[in-house]
């Protein structure tokens, strides 16, 4: 018989108990994959908004780490104009809001005339006209979250705005938003010639040292304020780290109940097979192949829920990102490296599920092995 089917062989004895421990690290690993996959989704997606805005350096104040940094004079902007390799500067004042019936929607306000608008493309009406104008563009997520068309009004805070047209952005995150001009947003949120970012768009061929150049300059020249690029911005939010935190924290509670399954079975495993390890001890099987062989039946026990696992999480991305509370705010990042991890980790589990009772079934004396009954 060969070594392969004999571990197949193994499993097969006692399906229920195999199909059981296969489920629980399933659960884990679907746990890692789903977790994992939304929390770097949601890095993601802010770093393509920021890419997609042609934002090469943003300017905030103190730190980028607090979710929306508290609102700050935007007095600074004229000076950031005139620093070396400055094309563009744009203010950008943003919160979440509930509006009407959704619980809660990022709402931009930028400025009418800066670069941010550039990368949106209008999908029916108009932008804007003016700073005076009390209206609003709509992303073509949102609006179908909101359930409003061109024309409509919008309770925003204590004010109703007019939706005057609907945008598509090549960044998620931005077409589950509401934008208005930035001098609108001051005013509803009574944030007068106040910002959260200051949005920097270098001249082309920009190098990295020129870029780490101007940070320090804007640390220097401006006491209090800091420079970041997009991605630092993102990697640094603290609602971003939150999340990841929070995914391996939970994904670890499953991934040990997992473990203890697989060593509970394979333990119970070794007991119930004691006569039929000693007859091949007896025969002439060394101990480091009875370690190999119960090893690998642990690893193929984790490689099947890992894989099951793999499939669960992948679908549960798919049906959070639907929900109404996720949708148009992030997008999932189930890539081959995060599949990769999970399928180490579900191969690790297995190993370390594996070692004390293959380490209990080698140890076993031939002859005190046969006359066990």
């Amino acid at each position: 018989m060969r070594f392969s089917t004999l571990v197949c062989k193994n499993l097969l004895r006692r399906p229920t108990r195999s199909l059981l421990t296969m489920t629980g690290i399933a659960v884990g690993i679907a746990a890692v994959v789903a977790l994992s996959g939304i929390a770097w989704g949601f890095q993601k997606s802010w770093e393509q908004a920021y890419t997609a805005r042609g934002t090469d350096m943003i300017v905030t104040k103190v730190t980028s780490r607090d979710p929306l940094p508290s609102p700050f004079g935007e007095s600074i902007k004229d000076d950031l104009r005139q620093l070396p390799h400055v094309q563009g500067v744009s203010g950008l004042l943003s919160d979440m809001v509930s509006i009407e019936d959704a619980p809660s929607v990022l709402v931009f306000g930028w400025e009418r005339n800066g670069f941010l608008w550039a990368h949106l493309k209008l999908v029916q009406g108009r932008w804007p006209a003016d700073d005076q104008e009390k209206t609003v563009v709509v992303g073509t997520l949102a609006i179908e979250m909101l359930r409003k068309s061109i024309g409509d009004t919008l309770h925003i805070e204590n004010d109703d705005f007019t939706i005057c047209g609907t945008f598509n952005s090549g960044a998620l995150v931005e077409n589950g938003t509401v934008i208005m001009t930035l001098r609108q947003m001051q005013r509803v949120m009574d944030d007068e010639g106040k910002v959260n970012f200051l949005n920097l768009k270098l001249t082309p061929g920009t190098t990295d040292r020129e870029t780490e150049a101007l940070r320090q300059t804007i640390k220097t020249r401006f006491p209090g304020y800091n420079a970041f690029t997009g991605g630092e911005v993102a990697q640094n939010n603290t609602a971003i780290q939150a999340a990841k935190a929070m995914s391996w924290a939970t994904s670890f509670i499953a991934l040990v109940v997992g473990a203890v399954g697989v060593a509970n079975t394979m333990l119970m495993s070794v007991f119930e097979r004691i006569h039929e390890i000693g007859i091949l001890l007896a025969i002439g099987w060394k101990r480091s192949r009875i370690v190999r062989l119960i090893i690998y039946e642990s690893m193929a026990l984790s490689l099947v829920g890992g894989l099951v696992g793999i499939v669960l999480g992948d679908v549960a991305v798919r049906l959070l990102l639907v929900t109404p509370w996720i949708r148009g705010k992030i997008q999932g990042e189930v890539n081959l490296p995060l599949l990769g991890l999970a399928l180490l980790i579900a191969l690790g589990l297995g190993v370390l599920g594996g070692l004390y009772p293959a380490y209990r079934g080698s140890r076993l004396h031939p002859s005190e092995a046969l006359r066990y009954e």
